[in-house]
């Protein structure tokens, strides 16, 4: 064989490996953005199936086990994700974002000692991240490290200080420790950071009620409701406050609202009876009790008895 000959049959194997590579390598491709494309449209499954097949084409490849360890923990797969992202680490220990999400999938899985070493992990490799200080503090909740959990979401705030969620979190984990006005202040500044969160409002609203700072407390229930006025949960807070403050008028245009918005839920109705009552409205008291009752809140049926019966109806009875 000449060598002219056997210099051309080594150019053709080379362009054949190259071509196989390069079509391999198209349809993995390929299959990813198809992966990356049903996870944006939340077809889950279908992710994974994208994502399993690039697999077969390339099994080295640490992305494609990171996604598709995503995807499987939004199917609330968390071990099946924690292998996933195992096998991503194994091939890629680089990645802080894998040891992150492979440590919230063990916090899914409450594995929380395994996912507090990859949250350390992760620090390591960016010890700038404030997400990791983050989610690590919420996982020392978990196991009780109260110190340890305020420690890490100081330092959060300090590499973020525009995240009200890091604000907020804290908030609660100071209120759950009795330290109510640190757990307002940090209500507080979440809401300067984000005045939408209705959530935020409610909380910063228990922590005045609570300490019995029940007129701020009313003002922030208004707050929330005037952010989600479908949410029948903040209208029962706002009233008890009122009822509290004596203002039962109000508080009974609170339970009206409720019943506006489901006309079911007994207990608006029971509550709204009794508000009516202290206002010497027996009738329309009488009127709630008895719906109360007819829509199952035997509770109800002692209070029609002794307050809505007249003496003559007590009488034909006994």
């Amino acid at each position: 064989m000449s060598l002219n000959r056997l210099h051309i049959i080594q150019i053709i194997f080379v362009l054949i490996l190259f071509l196989h590579t390069y079509s391999c390598s198209l349809q993995e491709n390929e299959l990813l953005i198809k992966g990356l494309e049903s996870y944006d449209d939340q077809q889950y499954r279908t992710a994974i199936t994208y994502f399993s097949e690039a697999l077969e084409a390339n099994p080295g490849n640490a992305e494609l086990y990171f996604f598709r360890g995503r995807a499987k923990m939004k199917l609330d797969s968390c071990n099946d994700a924690i292998e996933d992202y195992s096998k991503a680490i194994t091939l890629d220990k680089t990645k802080y974002d894998y040891f992150i999400n492979r440590g919230l999938a063990k916090i899914a899985c409450r594995r929380y000692y395994e996912a507090i070493l990859d949250f350390d992990y992760a620090e390591f490799l960016d010890s700038t991240n404030a997400l990791v200080y983050f989610d690590r503090a919420y996982v020392k909740e978990s196991i009780e490290d109260y110190p340890g959990a305020l420690e890490d979401y100081r330092i959060a705030i300090s590499l973020d200080s525009a995240n009200y969620k890091f604000f907020m979190n804290r908030g609660l984990l100071y209120s759950s420790l009795g330290e109510k006005e640190k757990a307002i202040g940090d209500f507080t500044s979440a809401i300067l950071i984000n005045p939408d969160d209705e959530l935020i409002f409610k909380n910063r609203g228990n922590e005045y009620f609570s300490q019995g700072s029940f007129g701020q407390a009313i003002n922030d229930y208004s707050s929330a409701i005037d952010i989600e006025p479908e949410n029948t949960e903040l209208y029962y807070l706002r009233a008890e406050a009122k009822i509290v403050m004596n203002e039962f008028l109000s508080a009974a245009v609170d339970y009206t609202y409720i019943i506006a918005l489901d006309s079911s839920d007994a207990t608006a109705y029971y509550n709204r009876g009794i508000c009516y009552a202290n206002l010497d409205m027996k009738v329309s008291a009488c009127d709630d009790f008895r719906r109360a009752g007819d829509l199952g809140l035997f509770e109800a049926y002692p209070v029609i008895k002794d307050y809505c019966q007249t003496e003559e109806e007590q009488k034909t009875k006994k």
